[in-house]
């Protein structure tokens, strides 16, 4: 099929055309695959192949983007073919039956100054179902379904199955969108997810309305069953491994005190001539979860586990997560061990890959291995207490090794739900990474690199964890932003771009920065001139870890990609199976997948974002009225963010502050008429003046 010629007869068709007219010009009727076709075309973005089966060509007169609707009725589109632009405004007029997260066809039309969007076409409904509440209407008379999602605010819902669906006041339920005409949404409820009164539920239906799922299929947990056989009564997979057993060695999984999916775990040697060696050992997850199979389909749909306050959404069902899989201390697991070997100066100089089985002799947390760090107060074996003291020490020599490299090194807080037994939020406080977090963290970083070498240098497909490095001038943005902080990094622009000088600066503002937040938010907002890391077929190094070769491996319990890691390293180096055939396939795998996980990795990323935002709003609905110290996070066109010492944020509105306020973009100030201005890092005093569980939103004004 000719590309060009269908380019062309589109173009000549004042850009559009049906996909019957274009076969007809064509003299093509295999339909079926004429529509493949164009939907190639569609995901390169070189057409757009809409719904309606109809065709545009995009560039031109018609651009296609995603539709997000503000809860006051308009929209804004952007043009996947120039992502950097500003938005485009849609007014409601020019909505076309369309609404948020849509992917639509539109044109650009401009009235006297000012330009404005109209949406042509639906291209893809994006999003399918709404998460929302049964409330009752002002006069009580009836129960009304409120979704939850801002931007559907502006509609009038129709519910059409009422009749059939026995609803009650504070229900949260799913419903499917059937249709929308002009403002009015018709939809079709489908299950009831919980009680809004109870936060657990509330917190269940943040993940419903991400589309995470939150149940297994049958057919999954029945697979799970099926493999669910322990390990000493395979008895020969037990011989097998025996040549590399680990099983005599002090090997100790360190996680948090609440964690049940135990993926990793550690054991360090200190040699006689100085070196040492680091036995990192990992669940064997892909023993057990065979391509293709139930478990696995479901695995890839889910990407990865996602962790919700105080509930946890696993990859993989209980029975394999938390017990088959799980390196359980004192309990026979065949595991994937990583062994390298460090000279005395923190250097890697060997590594190998190999099935192993081992035992953890010692549960331990990360807790009480910071008290130890910290006081050396030990309540177990001298054995696990030797190990740990080696350990502590090669973990200094590498974090040096790494710090001189250009690995982007700096502490964030994040925030921490603690809840009571009926999962209503009791405390928020801000989450502290200590020396153990850190260990454990360069040990599965240097794990991630070893495997990511050892199969790139066998130049074979394989799928990395890569981070591009930073666009040049955004980089250098964020250096000129550091100054009117009195921050000044005394870099030349081409040094401005070596990962060494950013930690340098990092350096630089620690100790020219007083308060500990401001040092905080300056560190991280580099982060937001940062690219964001991405599963992909082709290695191009990690930039924030300085690291020419990534993938991830240490945590097959809990993300895809580590599973696929652990198939090819059995595969290539294990079983040295390098049919072509199948080296093809594996290519082609992991691209699908790759598109697959980015994507879910994201999606629970900004789930569990919205799930601490929902907590935070509980937790301060009852505290309306109090006054307290914050530091602005960011000041924004519509306003200032004011963190609070326990990492809880609201808004100062734009309208609660000065009139006559103008937004510096460059410097992210407001500035004040008399030239005072807010801006990140500012100490304020706040009222909270809303809490709004519905709308996750906390709102404060400024105190004198």
């Amino acid at each position: 099929m000719n590309k060009e010629i269908i380019l062309q007869i589109v173009k000549e068709n004042n850009e559009m055309i049906s996909i019957n007219s274009l076969a007809t010009k064509l003299n093509y009727f295999d339909l079926p695959k004429l529509e493949d076709y164009l939907k190639e075309l569609n995901e390169e973005n070189i057409l757009a192949f809409t719904t309606e089966k109809n065709v545009y060509l995009l560039g031109g007169s018609f651009k296609k983007g995603n539709l997000r609707m503000n809860p006051k009725g308009f929209g804004f589109v952007n043009d996947v073919l120039q992502p950097e632009e500003e938005a485009y405004f849609v007014p409601p007029v020019s909505l076309n039956g369309c609404f948020d997260s849509d992917e639509v066809i539109f044109k650009v039309v401009k009235d006297q100054e000012k330009t404005r969007a109209e949406i042509v076409e639906l291209c893809l409904r994006v999003k399918e179902f709404l998460i929302g509440e049964i409330v009752r209407s002002f006069d009580g008379k009836f129960l009304d379904f409120i979704p939850s999602d801002q931007a559907f605010t502006g509609f009038r819902i129709r519910i059409l199955n009422k009749k059939e669906f026995p609803i009650q006041e504070y229900q949260i339920v799913k419903a499917k969108i059937i249709s929308v005409k002009e403002r009015l949404l018709f939809v079709r409820l489908k299950k009831v997810i919980g009680d809004a009164r109870k936060a657990s539920d509330r917190i269940l239906s943040i993940a419903e309305e991400f589309e995470i799922r939150t149940e297994f299929e049958k057919a999954t947990l029945k697979e799970a069953e099926r493999v669910n056989v322990p390990v000493e009564h395979e008895v020969d997979e037990i011989n097998r491994r025996m040549k590399n057993s680990l099983l005599d060695k002090m090997v100790v999984t360190i996680d948090g005190i609440d964690s049940k999916d135990l993926d990793d775990a550690i054991c360090v040697e200190k040699l006689e001539n100085g070196e040492f060696k680091l036995y990192v050992a990992i669940a064997d997850v892909s023993h057990y979860v065979e391509p293709k199979t139930p478990l696995d389909k479901e695995a890839l749909i889910r990407g990865n586990s996602t962790y919700l306050a105080n509930r946890v959404l696993p990859m993989l069902p209980k029975i394999l997560s938390d017990d088959l899989c799980s390196l359980n201390p004192n309990t026979k697991k065949f595991a994937l061990a990583c062994e390298m070997k460090f000279d005395k100066n923190g250097i890697m100089i060997s590594k190998e890959v190999y099935e192993t089985i081992m035992i953890s002799k010692v549960r331990l947390n990360y807790n009480e291995v910071n008290e130890y760090i910290a006081n050396k107060t030990w309540n177990h074996c001298e054995e696990s207490r030797t190990m740990i003291d080696q350990a502590i020490e090669l973990f200094k020599l590498i974090e040096q090794v790494k710090i001189k490299r250009g690995t982007i090194t700096f502490d964030v807080r994040e925030p921490k739900v603690i809840m009571d037994e009926n999962s209503n939020v009791i405390e928020i406080k801000a989450r502290q990474t200590g020396e153990s977090e850190k260990l454990i963290e360069q040990f599965m970083v240097s794990a991630n690199e070893a495997v990511a070498e050892i199969v790139y240098e066998m130049e074979l497909p394989f799928i990395y964890r890569n981070h591009d490095k930073p666009d040049e001038e955004d980089l250098i943005t964020w250096y000129q932003s550091l100054k009117s902080f009195g921050i000044d990094p005394k870099l030349t622009p081409l040094e401005m771009l070596d990962p060494i000088n950013i930690n340098k600066t990092l350096k630089r503002i620690s100790e020219q920065t007083k308060d500990p937040i401001e040092e905080e938010l300056l560190n991280l907002s580099l982060l937001r001139y940062m690219a964001k890391a991405k599963y992909e077929l082709e290695n191009i190094g990690h930039f924030g870890l300085s690291s020419k070769c990534y993938t991830h491996f240490t945590s097959p319990i809990r993300r895809y990609s580590d599973l696929i890691v652990h198939r090819y390293l059995k595969q290539y180096i294990i079983n040295k199976d390098y049919d072509q055939k199948a080296l093809e396939m594996n290519e082609a795998f992991i691209k699908k997948a790759s598109v697959i996980i980015n994507e879910t990795e994201t999606t629970s990323v900004d789930c569990e974002r919205e799930v601490v935002k929902a907590c935070t709003v509980e937790y301060m609905s009852d505290k309306i009225g109090n006054i307290y110290e914050g530091t602005i996070s960011v000041a924004l066109k519509f306003g200032i963010f004011v963190q609070l010492e326990n990492m809880v944020e609201g808004l100062v509105h734009i309208s609660n502050l000065e009139p006559n306020i103008v937004y510096d973009e460059t410097n992210k100030i407001l500035i004040k008429h008399d030239n005072t201005f807010y801006r990140m890092g500012q100490k304020v005093k706040i009222k909270v003046i809303s809490a709004d569980i519905r709308k996750r939103k906390i709102d404060f004004i400024l105190v004198k």
